[in-house]
């Protein structure tokens, strides 16, 4: 068996909140929808796999990777995944369209043999997946509001997007924890939004509220001043992998000994086997691993996110998930995702276990070319409280 062809497909999937069409607010930007690129990889024997990276990974995926990949044995992932990671503009920058060839692979090899992914990449060690609600970037007021609603639902535990300045942040914990009571998981993602003396002061401020954790506080290349605040407050702080994204940074981190937490994303690491190698390092060094969402995941990003959490001893903490977000469009898939008891599993058909839906394939590829949904600008955030956080916009965006 030979890779024959990679195709892409960019969409546009309209984010919606409570049933009702709804923006994703943020400091760096305001999304209307997933956009995302579909990435199909095609066999000499008629077995596709699918995966799916950032819209703006097409051209690297067609031009770069495409040339590199044909006529390999799609069983090679170490190797595919070696290639791509390697590829300059890819490790570091564009690890989510390794993932995507990476994701597509693991679809081919569980559907030829007639396997999930998880069981290929180790067995079943969680049954269940514990997700955490994602919030975006809102008032205080409107955050407690959601957050209430979501308890209601049967959501028990929440990662809300905090960052704009340390009064309004100290504020939506606040109010958040008064609105949802005392047994919810609260956790709270600063986005690297304060210099360390802000984030200690601030932090120490939330700790009567009782946050399960405070991620990515500092800039996310300040591994030191990540370690300096975790000295100085009695909340668990949780690194995500944007910059920790491979084995070496890791064993950085655990020396520096500046995390309790790691939120491991594809997205910002790569393939499954180095997002399992990123996990088996942190674990050794002592730190929950958990699954990170970046709003929102299409189908076959979350299936291979399942399937890689669902196999992995070291997620041991509670994930997070925005696939809430697409309840009303339906993603891109014949069989959407849906949060149960704030518990998502991985699909047991071969492969990813999932199906892309055609009909809505080609209608959210319809918006995405006429570009209804492109991102706007997002909330201001007051300039002392900024971070280094442009390049970090620069290389994400």
């Amino acid at each position: 068996m030979k890779i024959s062809n990679v195709r892409v497909v960019k969409v546009a999937v309209p984010f919606d909140k409570f049933g009702k069409w709804e923006p994703v607010t943020m400091w760096y930007n305001t999304r209307f929808a997933s956009l995302h690129s579909v990435v199909f990889v095609d066999t000499d024997e008629g077995v596709t796999g699918v995966g799916c990276a950032r819209a703006t990974s097409e051209d690297l995926i067609l031009n770069t990777f495409r040339p590199k990949i044909l006529g390999k044995d799609p069983f090679d992932v170490e190797e595919i995944g070696r290639l791509t990671m390697r590829t300059e503009g890819a490790a570091g920058r564009r690890p989510d369209a390794a993932a995507a060839i990476d994701n597509a692979l693991w679809d081919i090899i569980g559907k030829v043999c007639n396997k999930p992914v998880y069981k290929l990449l180790g067995g079943k060690v969680h049954d269940k997946v514990r997700v955490g609600f994602w919030e975006c970037m809102r008032t205080p007021d409107e955050q407690a509001a959601d957050c209430k609603k979501a308890v209601e639902l049967g959501w028990k535990s929440f990662k809300i997007k905090i960052g704009v300045d340390p009064k309004t942040d100290v504020e939506s914990v606040k109010k958040v924890r008064e609105a949802v009571g005392d047994d919810i998981e609260l956790g709270f993602d600063i986005n690297g939004g304060y210099t360390v003396p802000t984030a200690i002061s601030a932090i120490k401020k939330m700790e009567r509220y009782d946050p399960a954790c405070i991620e990515q506080p500092v800039a996310e290349w300040d591994i030191k001043g990540l370690a300096e605040v975790k000295q100085h407050v009695d909340v668990p702080i949780k690194c995500h992998s944007f910059y920790v994204n491979d084995p070496t940074s890791v064993v950085r981190l655990i020396e520096l000994d500046a995390a309790d937490m790691l939120n491991i994303n594809p997205d910002f690491v790569g393939p499954l086997l180095l997002c399992k190698k990123v996990a088996a390092v942190a674990e050794a060094g002592g730190i929950i691993c958990s699954g990170q969402s970046s709003a929102a995941e299409l189908g076959p990003a979350l299936a291979g996110w399942l399937h890689l959490i669902t196999s992995t001893s070291a997620f041991t903490g509670t994930n997070e998930t925005s696939n809430h977000l697409l309840e009303k469009s339906e993603d891109v898939i014949k069989k959407p995702f849906k949060v149960v008891d704030s518990c998502l599993t991985a699909p047991e058909g071969p492969g990813m276990g999932v199906e892309i839906d055609e009909e809505k394939l080609q209608k959210w590829k319809k918006a995405y070319d006429d570009k209804i949904y492109a991102h706007k600008p997002g909330l201001p955030r007051a300039d002392p409280y900024y971070a280094g956080m442009n390049l970090y916009h620069e290389l994400r965006f």
